[in-house]
C-alpha cells in the first residue's frame, strides 16, 4: 500500500500560545491538504495547547504524539518489528553534528528492519546557545527520502518489508575532516552560527553588534553570521560595528555594507574551537565560533566565498582563506576532533594520523603537528556562544 507521510516542526515561542497554536494549526493543515495519511510532531508541545481543536482540524489524519504516543530518539535503537512506520519525536538540539547523526540513525533503522521511519525535531531556542532548527525527515528501507527544516513529506510503500535498500553513502571511509565529512554541512555551520546569534540578540533585547575582523577565516565566519543575524531579524547591516583589521578586511566589510568602527549593543567574539583547545584562549565576549573548529571555518568561509554571487566578497574572502595557511589547520582539527569525541591518546593517534594524511603533508609535519598538539592541548573550558557541533562529551566531563 502506498500512502504519503510527513514530518513539521512548526517554531514555537515561549510565552506566545496563541501564536503556537495557530503555528501548529498551519502545520497539520499543510499535511492534510498534502494528501498525508500520518504526521509526526515534535514531542515538546505546550501542554496548554487545545488538543481537542487540533484532532479536529487533522481530520482521518493521524497525528503523532497528539492522538498516538511517539517515539523517541533512544527507541529507535530498541527493536519494534510489529511496527510498519516508526513515528520519532526527536528531542535533541540540533547541531551540525547532531543533524548527520539524525540521519545516519534514521537510515541505519530503516535499512535493518525494513521499514519506514519519520523524525521530526523541535524548533525553537531560548537564547542561551542550544539551538532547535526543525529538522525533518523520512527514511526507508535505508534510504534517506525526504530532509529539511520544517516541513517533509514523501509517498511510502507500507509494509516495506522484503525489498533491498540502497546503503550507498551510509557507510564512508574515514575522513581527512571528521568535522564535516559532507561537504553539504558547511552552509548549515553559518546557519546554526547565525540562528544562535540572533536569538541570543532576541534574548537580551540588543540591536547592535560589535564585532572585529583580520586575516583569518574564524573572524570573516564570525562577521557572516553577524550579517545573516541580523538579516533574519530584519534588521540593517549598519547594526553591525566593524573594525576591520588590513585592506581586504576593510573591502569585506564595505561590501556588506556594515558601518565601519564604533560600538554597541552585543560584543561577538571570533575565537574558535582550535584557539581555544591548543592555544588556551578565553573568550571575552559572546563566541559565535566557540564550538567551530579552525579548518572548518576555513572551508565554510570558501564555500561562502564561491556561492554568494558578489564579487566584492568573494575575492577578498578568497584570498584571505588562501592565506590563512600559517599552520595546517586540517591536521590540528583532525587530532582534536578524536580527543574530544573518543578522548583517544597521542600514541593511539599517531598511526591514524599518518595513515590518514600519508602524501598529503611531509612526514616532519605530521610529527612536528603531533608534539605541539599534544604538548599544548587542554579540553576548552566552558564559554557562552551557541553549539553549532555537538560538545557533549566535555560537559560530560565536566560534571
Amino acid at each position: 500500500m502506498r500512502i504519503k507521510v510527513a514530518a513539521a516542526a512548526p517554531e514555537l515561542l515561549p510565552g506566545q500560545p496563541g501564536q503556537n497554536m495557530a503555528s501548529v494549526l498551519a502545520a497539520i493543515s499543510r499535511a492534510r491538504e498534502d494528501g498525508a495519511s500520518i504526521l509526526v510532531l515534535p514531542a515538546d508541545l505546550p501542554e496548554d495547547m487545545n488538543r481537542g481543536a487540533l484532532e479536529r482540524q487533522a481530520g482521518k489524519m493521524t497525528v503523532y504524539p497528539i492522538m498516538k504516543p511517539s517515539l523517541s530518539r533512544a527507541d529507535l535503537l530498541e527493536r519494534h518489528d510489529d511496527l510498519d512506520v516508526w513515528c520519532c519525536s526527536a528531542d535533541t538540539p540540533t547541531t551540525v553534528s547532531s543533524h548527520y547523526d539524525n540521519i545516519n540513525l534514521a537510515g541505519l533503522v530503516s535499512h535493518e528492519n525494513m521499514t519506514v521511519v519519520v523524525m521530526a525535531c523541535p524548533q525553537g531556542g531560548d537564547g542561551s546557545g542550544k539551538l532547535y532548527t526543525g529538522q525533518c525527515l523520512i527514511a526507508q528501507n535505508g534510504a534517506i527520502l525526504q530532509s529539511a527544516d520544517g516541513y517533509v513529506l514523501a509517498r511510502v510503500t507500507i509494509p516495506g518489508r522484503g525489498t533491498q535498500p540502497p546503503v550507498e553513502g551510509l557507510v564512508s571511509d574515514q575522513p581527512t575532516t571528521p568535522w564535516t565529512p559532507f561537504p553539504e554541512m558547511l552552509p548549515r555551520v553559518i546557519k546554526l552560527a547565525a540562528d544562535g546569534l540572533a536569538r541570543r540578540m532576541m534574548a537580551l533585547g540588543v540591536t547592535q553588534l560589535t564585532v572585529s575582523i583580520g586575516r583569518n577565516a574564524s573572524s570573516l565566519l564570525a562577521l557572516t553570521a553577524c550579517v545573516a543575524a541580523v538579516d533574519r531579524l530584519k534588521m540593517s547591516h549598519k547594526n553591525i560595528h566593524v573594525t576591520a583589521d588590513g585592506n581586504r578586511a576593510g573591502q569585506i566589510a564595505a561590501a556588506f555594507g556594515v558601518t565601519l568602527g564604533g560600538e554597541g549593543g552585543l560584543a561577538v567574539d571570533w575565537t574558535d574551537l582550535t584557539a581555544r583547545a591548543l592555544d588556551g584562549t578565553v573568550p571575552e565576549h559572546y563566541a559565535v565560533n566557540a564550538t567551530v573548529p579552525r579548518s572548518v571555518a576555513r572551508l565554510a568561509m570558501r564555500w561562502y566565498a564561491n556561492t554568494c554571487g558578489n564579487m566584492a566578497l568573494s575575492v577578498p574572502i578568497r584570498s584571505i582563506v588562501h592565506d590563512d595557511d600559517s599552520q595546517p589547520w586540517e591536521l590540528y582539527d583532525f587530532l582534536l576532533h578524536y580527543s574530544l569525541v573518543y578522548d583517544l591518546s597521542k600514541w593511539s593517534q599517531a598511526r591514524m594520523l599518518e595513515d590518514t594524511f600519508e602524501g598529503r603533508f611531509p612526514h616532519k609535519t605530521i610529527l612536528a603537528v603531533l608534539d605541539r598538539f599534544f604538548d599544548q592541548y587542554h579540553r576548552p573550558a566552558p564559554c557562552e556562544g551557541p553549539d553549532v557541533f555537538s560538545l557533549d562529551v566535555i560537559r560530560e566531563a565536566e560534571r
